[in-house]
């Protein structure tokens, strides 16, 4: 063990703490951080907003934004949060300086920084800067803790050197070492940085601390222990593991306990662990889900438990059901629990409630969500905090008993500023809604143990009709469906066949009848990966096609939006280097996309995690004013197969056959129910 300060006075035994106390107590959270490009910023937190559909928006007591983008430095992220024992709110970040390389990298000069409030929130103090003030090393993941018999705030961290014989800033380029300050008087000072070489084996190197909240455990042998949560890697290999620190003198020294050294999986690598303390003294542990690539639309959170007080995990991370959200680090906090407080036991957790695998495209709806059974379950409903970009969010109890939640957001991206919103239970619960998006099944024969690629629906889509069966009907506003990333959806660079049903009357705008993958970019030789298929009738009246790889994007228009209101079978299909494009099985407008060098330059489907968007652009909500592109109209019968169908094969398809190259298909969209 290294000592934190040999100086402190030994902490004084807790018995019999209030409510308030042993509700602080049981307070938590984790995080790591993903590269950003440097994004554009909000200058104030967006007000928050209902879920759409919702009956209620929640009423916030305060709003404020106490970390603002270009302020005091580039970009604030990685938020954490605690309530001192003399009721004095920490807001703690960190603080990323623009260097010419990073912007707002993971990897750059980075300060940790704090802002303290003393009346819940409503108004800050100065920001001062805990660690990093006098150097250029990367400081972060910030997670403090409280000890409620001392007061003391126990802070560790993660730093390193980013810049060392100036290599190419990268997580793999530096190793990362834990260290630790504490200040005994509400934050106002801190002690001089200690470093915990114990905390991180030899065979780690990029290792980090939360960030967001430690608890501390108010039952069983290990009372009074404190818990703060990590992870790490072992190298170039990326091989992934899972951490819990804890101390049984108050912070000043620390145990490297729980670890899952390798355990990391291609679709399970739990990472910015959150944990809990549960009735029965285990420590319930909530870990993001951040295996590379991975590509699907469950699980993005993991779980498990240590019921030894952290000293190691009882088993393996598994998946969590029904907690919708993207790979985003999220904050768990005990808000009621009868042993203590005499209420139901009552669980929290606050995250994007938008599920999806794009760490940047899906980090929306920042919601907090209850468990009434330690964990075992999650409410689908929850309350909506913020309906714009958000992505990681820490919680705590404030002194008078409200609920304080410290987000990440900004506009066109979900990071750079840090937003603080306090709120009451009863305004939480009466603004709760319906989180869990409805969905629509993918009907196509599907191998065994294959999941459906059914499809999100998102804004008000309702079935219609098309020929006495249904269709789904959009209202150009905010109607779309979303097909989250599988390994089933990527066509890569190989033929496909993309074929829908469509019916409009629009005269303006453009109307996205399938986008998958990204946008075309503005570079003219580097356009990005995607396909699309639109109505234009406002830009010459023309129904277009666009493919686009590494090396550019190809366009195939047919010389009509078939905007008269009738319904029209749209196939569009990628042969070889040949690109073909019919309507109602006429002659095909075709065009040839440009040769590579190598068969990669023929790949559509990017490398990572995608979604695929049906009656929408990738980037709605978010798209340049005026830009807004909708579908209005009806879809019917999308259809996706990896392979170019024959202009037989494609008349089949539009006559209704379901038998038609099933081997190929990859999804099949029917809209015969909503569920």
């Amino acid at each position: 063990m290294s000592s934190l300060s040999e100086r402190r006075p030994p902490r004084a035994c807790c018995s019999a703490p209030t409510p308030w106390v042993c509700a602080l107590v049981l307070a938590v959270l984790a995080v790591v951080t993903l590269a950003s490009p440097p994004p554009s910023y909000a200058a104030t937190a967006p007000v928050p907003s209902a879920h759409p559909g919702s009956p209620a928006s929640l009423t916030t007591r305060v709003l404020n934004t106490p970390f603002k983008a270009r302020e005091n430095h580039f970009c604030t992220r990685i938020p954490a949060l605690v309530t001192s024992t003399d009721g004095v709110l920490l807001a703690f970040a960190e603080g990323r300086t623009r260097m010419s390389a990073t912007g707002c990298h993971d990897v750059g000069d980075t300060d940790i920084v704090l802002r303290r409030s003393l009346d819940g929130g409503a108004h800050w103090e100065d920001p001062q800067v805990v660690v990093g003030a006098d150097d250029a090393l990367a400081h972060g993941n910030p997670a403090p803790v409280v000890d409620a018999a001392s007061g003391r705030i126990t802070l560790l961290y993660s730093s390193g050197d980013w810049n060392r014989d100036g290599a190419k800033p990268s997580r793999d380029g530096f190793a990362r070492t834990v260290r630790a300050v504490h200040s005994s008087d509400g934050g106002a000072t801190w002690s001089p940085s200690v470093a915990l070489p114990h905390a991180k084996p030899p065979e780690w190197r990029w290792v980090s601390t939360g960030p967001g909240h430690g608890i501390q455990l108010a039952r069983g042998p290990h009372r009074g222990r404190l818990i703060v949560p990590g992870d790490h890697t072992t190298g170039g290999d990326r091989a992934a593991g899972a951490q819990l620190y804890h101390s049984d003198d108050g912070g000043l020294t620390w145990t490297l306990g729980a670890t899952t050294a390798g355990l990391g999986t291609p679709t399970a690598f739990p990472a910015e662990l959150t944990v809990a303390e549960t009735t029965d003294g285990d420590v319930y542990v909530s870990a993001r889900n951040s295996a590379p690539r991975h590509c699907g639309p469950h699980p993005h959170r993991l779980e498990t438990t240590s019921t030894d007080g952290g000293a190691s995990f009882a088993a393996p991370f598994t998946p969590v059901a029904n907690l919708d959200t993207s790979p985003t680090y999220g904050a768990l906090l005990r808000l009621h629990a009868r042993d203590l407080d005499g209420k139901p036991d009552r669980l929290l957790f606050s995250g994007p409630s938008r599920l999806g695998p794009n760490t940047l495209e899906d980090r929306r709806e920042l919601a907090v969500r209850s468990s009434y059974d330690e964990g075992k379950t999650w409410q689908t409903t929850g309350t909506l905090v913020s309906a714009g970009r958000t992505g990681y969010s820490d919680l705590t109890l404030l002194a008078d008993g409200s609920l304080g939640v410290l987000y990440e957001t900004a506009v066109t991206v979900p990071h750079g500023n840090l937003a603080f919103a306090a709120f009451t239970e009863k305004d939480m619960d009466e603004a709760a809604t319906e989180l869990r998006r409805p969905r629509t099944s993918d009907t196509r024969v599907r191998p065994p143990g294959e999941p459906g690629n059914h499809a999100l629906i998102h804004g008000g889509a309702v079935l219609g009709t098309r020929r006495g069966g249904k269709a789904m009907e959009f209202d150009g506003t905010d109607d779309y469906l979303r097909l989250v990333c599988a390994p089933s959806l990527r066509v890569e660079d190989q033929d496909f066949t993309v074929t829908a049903w469509f019916r409009h009357s629009a005269t303006t705008g453009t109307l996205p009848i399938v986008w998958a993958y990204g946008m075309q970019g503005t570079d003219p030789l580097k356009k990005g990966r995607h396909f699309s298929i639109r109505a234009e009738p406002a830009a010459g009246d023309v129904l277009r096609a666009t493919v686009g790889t590494d090396i550019g994007s190809t366009e195939v228009t047919l010389p009509s939006s078939y905007n008269d209101g009738a319904w029209h079978h749209v196939v569009l299909t990628r042969d070889g280097l040949t690109l073909r494009l019919a309507v109602d099985g006429g002659p095909a407008a075709t065009a040839t996309m440009r040769r590579g060098t190598s068969p990669a330059d023929g790949n559509v489907t990017p490398a990572g995690a995608f979604n695929i968007h049906v009656g929408a652009r990738p980037d709605f909500p978010n798209q340049p004013a005026g830009v807004t592109q909708l579908f209005r109209g009806t879809l019917d019968d999308v259809r996706l197969f990896r392979g170019a169908l024959t202009a037989e094969e494609a008349a089949r398809v539009k006559n209704g056959a379901l038998d038609v190259a099933t081997d190929d298909e990859r999804l099949r969209l029917g809209f015969s129910t909503i569920w």
